[in-house]
């Protein structure tokens, strides 16, 4: 292996429990050994084992309650001495080591039954907090009560008891989930969400008794030798309910502050943790905890890295720790012991094996959009049986590892594939994989499509290294690319199947003005074609539109955002941490936005003015440019072509954009999809 890999690739031990490297896949919402309803999920081991065959030290899945609407986890010793123990025996014969993700419940950051259906006996078990009247994060005017002492300990007894089966099942350790996130046991630790006056309020030690208890009842049922480790937030980043700091922002910590969080390390160590799952972040700064695109790379070493001067035990950094040049630079400098890595083993299993084989160019990255993986709600596939899991928008497999295992076709084909997008790569890769002849046109010189626009940000290093991986693909398997050629029928016509992925075109309004060379369109700004003044007023407020105000404020830019509807980012399944992080980088800028207004046209003259009526009252606005970001309609026209040419209707396949507009996860997984069948 390569030598600078060697601290990444190296032994460390949590308890007693030796990891082959120094990488822990962390949790994700849909990993876990039992679904949402409580039993068994059989496509659970074929994604823990495609990661551990990648290489990954210890395996924690996503969070499992020890007390649910259906009774207590404890009860459940049949599932976990029978299909849980052959599938931690598989990962053991693989290298792995697994430890299992116990939870005491959300909280106020309670999501799932909220609102006037929900029955008095689900609102009892579910609508919890340390102590009355604290507001829910997702429907703050949705109170929750305190939990009485005898609930309390009720939870602890049943940490221990949930910890014990774990261990008769051969399960290496626990995770305690958390002091982190602003989860129920977080919010007892924090003052602001702790009013308690009894002894599990108050002072710092009273606020960790909650925790401390379950670790010691964990260790006294299980053995002092079974290792307990938690995932911990060391700073909140918080500015109060809802309310959450940036990335160097100066503001007041309501939450856990870094300078109370050694105190708190050190009560965690002291009562018998054996390792600390650290990040930043809780439900009202989520973007700290599951970064988005817009976090920097690494964002949460800095916190992790401080707090591990306070505490002997093993320290691991997550969020968006992927890089294994840096992870092994740090490890090797004692400043973390290893790192936590979740979304980069969705969009590729392999990545660490690549890593250590010198082929980083080989690895598909995560881009951090949150499409596939913690969008509003898990995906619901065809192939996954009603089974909510997590997936990945640019690793359709990603949890139906088996289902969508490419096999070689049993009938070798000539295929077309018109665009050369990532839905036109994406298809050459999956049909050459599977030995058809794939010829793909592209009508530039250029590999990428419109994902090269929305690749263009600053923020936005990761979508250019998959736009780098797909045309490197493409290089590697040698796949016939005819750039400069708008296929048509005439180039076609002796293909067995063509496949139509020319993508979107910007959607044209007929408005009065927008033939002034100053309003241009988002791709047209995102490519650099066409500069843009100081004064830039943005018609759209939806993610596009919302991410140029950010790319232009960064540059220095003054944008104005004017969106049609009531609010802006109305985007099906867009991530809740994804938007509310837009919505404080415009809190933190001061960009202007104008909500339920119409656009009614330009005035053109040596200063544009923008016309637009909001609450029937027209008002003009001042600019230098006009970035026009409505939306995409689907570019037919290829397949219209052929279609009038007389081409079977049966071997034409529109997929993607060209089809109907969506996002990267829909462009990617219809590519596959169809790919795999043809």
């Amino acid at each position: 292996m390569p030598e600078k890999y060697s601290s990444l690739f190296s032994p460390v031990s949590i308890g007693n429990v030796t990891l082959r490297n120094r990488v822990i896949l962390t949790a994700m919402g849909g990993t876990s050994f039992l679904g949402h309803d409580g039993r068994f999920n059989p496509h659970i081991r074929d994604y823990y084992m495609a990661r551990v065959r990648g290489g990954v030290g210890l395996i924690v899945p996503g969070v499992t309650g020890v007390k649910d609407a259906n009774g207590y986890l404890y009860e459940k010793e049949d599932i976990f001495l029978g299909p849980v123990r052959e599938v931690i025996d598989e990962i053991h014969a693989g290298g792995a080591k697994y430890f299992f993700q116990l939870g005491a419940g959300f909280g106020r950051a309670q999501l799932i039954g909220l609102g006037p259906g929900m029955d008095e006996k689900m609102r009892n078990l579910l609508m919890v907090a340390p102590s009355d009247g604290i507001p829910n994060v997702w429907m703050p005017d949705l109170k929750h009560r305190g939990l009485t002492r005898e609930e309390i300990h009720d939870l602890v007894d049943a940490f221990g008891k949930s910890a014990l089966m774990c261990k008769k099942a051969g399960i290496d350790g626990v995770e305690i989930h958390a002091i982190h996130e602003g989860y129920l046991l977080d919010q007892f630790t924090i003052s602001s969400t702790n009013g308690r006056t009894d002894e599990y309020g108050g002072s710092l030690e009273n606020r960790f008794r909650f925790i401390t208890e379950v670790i010691r009842e964990i260790k006294k049922t299980c053995g002092e030798d079974y290792p307990v480790m938690i995932r911990y937030s060391v700073s909140s980043k918080m500015r109060g309910f809802n309310k959450g700091a940036l990335p160097g922002e100066d503001y007041k910590e309501f939450g856990r502050s870094l300078e109370e969080s050694p105190a708190a390390a050190r009560l965690l160590e002291a009562a018998g943790a054996d390792a600390l799952d650290a990040d930043n972040g809780s439900y009202d700064s989520w973007w700290w905890a599951h970064p988005p695109v817009y976090m920097p790379l690494h964002c949460n070493f800095p916190e992790v890295s401080y707090i591990k001067k306070f505490v002997n035990i093993p320290v691991f950094c997550a969020g968006r720790m992927e890089d294994p040049e840096f992870a092994d630079r740090v490890i090797a400098a004692g400043e973390i012991d290893g790192i936590g890595v979740a979304r980069q083993f969705l969009a590729d299993p392999e990545w660490l094996n690549k890593a250590r084989e010198g082929r980083e160019d080989d690895i598909r990255p995560c881009i951090a959009c949150h499409n596939g993986c913690f969008g509003i709600s898990l995906v619901r596939s065809p192939v996954s049986r009603g089974v909510s899991m997590a997936h990945c928008a640019v690793n359709p497999t990603a949890m139906e590892e088996t289902e969508w295992d490419l096999v070689p076709a049993e009938k070798k084909k000539s295929i077309a594939i018109v665009g050369g997008g990532v839905g036109g790569m994406e298809a050459a890769r999956i049909l050459t994989l599977r030995g058809h002849r794939v010829t793909l046109f592209e009508k530039t010189g250029e590999l990428g499509g419109a994902f090269i626009a929305a690749a263009a940000p600053s923020f936005k290093e990761k979508d250019r290294m998959l736009l780098d991986w797909y045309r490197n693909q493409m290089r590697k398997l040698d796949v016939d690319v005819r750039f400069n050629t708008e296929a048509g029928p005439e180039q076609i016509r002796e293909f067995d199947e063509a496949v139509i992925a020319t993508g979107s075109s910007p959607r044209r309004l007929d408005i009065e003005g927008l033939d002034d060379i100053r309003v241009i369109e988002a791709i047209e700004y995102l490519r650099g074609y066409k500069q843009v003044g100081e004064n830039v007023v943005i018609i759209g407020g939806g993610l596009t539109g919302v991410e140029i105000a950010y790319d232009l404020v960064l540059k220095g830019k003054k944008p104005v955002v004017v969106e049609m509807q009531n609010d802006i980012l109305q985007v099906p399944g867009l991530c809740a941490a994804n938007s509310n992080m837009l919505r404080e980088i415009i809190r933190y800028y001061g960009i202007p936005v104008m909500t339920s207004t119409v656009f009614r046209g330009v005035e053109n003259g040596e200063k544009l003015k923008v016309c637009v009526e909001q609450n029937g009252k027209e008002t003009k606005i001042d600019a230098d440019s006009v970035i026009m970001s409505v939306g995409y309609v689907p570019a037919r026209r290829a397949a219209e072509a052929l279609e009038a040419e007389g081409y079977p209707a049966e071997r034409i396949h529109v997929i993607g954009d060209a089809r109907e507009v969506g996002n990267l996860m829909s462009v990617i997984r219809e590519a596959y999809e169809l790919c795999y069948k043809l």
